[in-house]
């Protein structure tokens, strides 16, 4: 599944990019991650436990992940799914 989401800030990027730049800090704004672990992963910077955590009714699901921050400039941030078994994962 992908999802993408546009926001307007009132704020300069600066400032929006203290909350954006550490997944450590979603978890406070950000529901469905329950949890983000820094990582220290052999020298790579900007990677992380992740535990997203999901309940619909009687039913919740939980997925345990690394990412790693892709792209780190003033105004675009990227995190994605890196795993460290050389697997394909869904």
């Amino acid at each position: 599944m992908d999802i993408t989401a546009d926001v307007e800030l009132d704020a300069e990027p600066s400032r929006v990019r203290v909350w954006l730049a550490d997944l450590d800090r979603y978890p406070a704004w950000l529901s469905i991650l329950a949890k983000a672990d820094p990582l220290a992963d052999g020298g790579v910077l900007g990677a992380w436990a992740v535990e997203l955590r999901a309940k619909v009714g009687p039913l919740a699901r939980s997925k345990r992940l690394r990412m790693v921050r892709t792209i780190d400039e003033p105004e675009h941030l990227r995190f994605e799914r890196a795993e460290t078994d050389d697997r394909h994962h869904a």
